[in-house]
């Protein structure tokens, strides 16, 4: 146990070195500028802005990002075209005025969009660093999910894998289709995130065919048939960060204008950023991942629950909920 981080059974990544985790968490209600100076006294982080809405924090790890999730901002896609506009109708607009305008429009979006902050890829034994980054944002007013019913702010968790190898990405996958509708009731996930096409579980047609015992797919066939029955990053568990980095060519032929980082890492995205939340931590979201973890890395299970989730899809009418029976098989294994 990392203080209330579970370990994973696997701490080794595909290089048989410790494993990395990188978050990205949103939240609102607290003004950028008091973000870096938390940042910078609390945690000894060292601010480079690169914009009003875009700042770098060095630490010893990488880089974490601070940024308003809102790219006409934080890539100053509106200075641009608004010089380019007023140049080609021959008004001459200042710098000062442009910032005028994008402090009105951030002012206008700050009720809508959140701040984000993504960590870079964390030690295993030193990811607690995040739950302590919360605790300080909590304390000085920052709010997640729940603060108002339109706020669809999410945590994502970017776990390193422990294998490139196709068998071990195809268990892992297998069990998260397993026990995605488990793990969406009890993680409470918010209506307005549900909502958003952001989060969307895999379908039946997708989850019966790799649940199928016969299937056992090349490295090329397994990367295409994902691409065919979820051509998106809009998945739950995002697949695409290490898909692309087996096979940058492959997936960007399919999906030339995705944005996706490749990288070795499963990206999960289904989490509340329920920051400010009495109870909430983290680490509760990291716990309910190590139920994929243990699951994956256990073979007889993975087989078994396997052959009965398709029963169950394959039935018109069951008596008793699948995330009943996933709840039941967690008490005893």
């Amino acid at each position: 146990m990392m203080n209330n981080f579970i370990e994973p059974e696997i701490k080794n990544n595909y290089k048989n070195e410790l494993r990395h985790v990188g978050f990205e968490l949103e939240f609102s209600n607290i003004d950028i500028k008091e973000i870096v100076s938390i940042m910078e006294k609390e945690f000894n982080l060292q601010a480079n802005k690169i914009n009003n809405y875009l700042y770098e924090l060095h630490s010893e790890y990488g880089d974490f990002i601070l940024e308003l999730d809102f790219e006409l901002l934080t890539k100053q896609k509106l200075q641009k075209k608004a010089k380019e506009l007023c140049q080609k109708i021959g008004i001459d607009i200042s710098k000062e005025e442009i910032n005028s305008i994008e402090n009105f429009i951030a002012e206008l979006s700050r009720d809508i969009v959140p701040y984000e902050i993504s960590t870079p890829p964390l030690p295993l034994d030193k990811i607690e660093l995040v739950e302590n980054i919360v605790e300080k944002l909590k304390q000085n007013n920052a709010r997640g999910t729940k603060h108002k019913i339109y706020y669809a702010f999410g945590l994502h968790i970017n776990i390193e894998v422990i294998s490139v190898e196709v068998k071990s990405l195809l268990a892992y996958l297998r069990a998260y289709v397993i026990l995605q509708d488990f793990i969406n009731k009890d993680a409470k996930i918010d209506l307005a995130r549900k909502i958003t096409p952001f989060i969307d579980n895999f379908k039946n047609d997708y989850i019966k065919y790799i649940l199928d015992e016969n299937y056992n797919p090349s490295r090329d066939k397994f990367i295409e048939d994902y691409l065919n029955f979820n051509p998106s990053r809009n998945r739950s568990l995002d697949m695409l960060p290490i898909l692309t980095f087996l096979d940058e060519k492959r997936v960007r032929k399919v999906l030339p204008n995705e944005k996706i980082k490749p990288r070795p890492a499963f990206h999960y995205r289904l989490s509340n950023s329920d920051i400010g939340e009495k109870n909430w931590k983290v680490s509760n979201e990291w716990n309910r991942w190590i139920l994929i973890e243990n699951l994956a890395n256990n073979e007889e299970s993975l087989k078994q629950l396997s052959k009965e989730y398709l029963k169950y899809l394959d039935k018109f009418i069951n008596l008793e909920s699948w995330e009943k029976k996933v709840a039941k098989w967690l008490q005893n294994p």
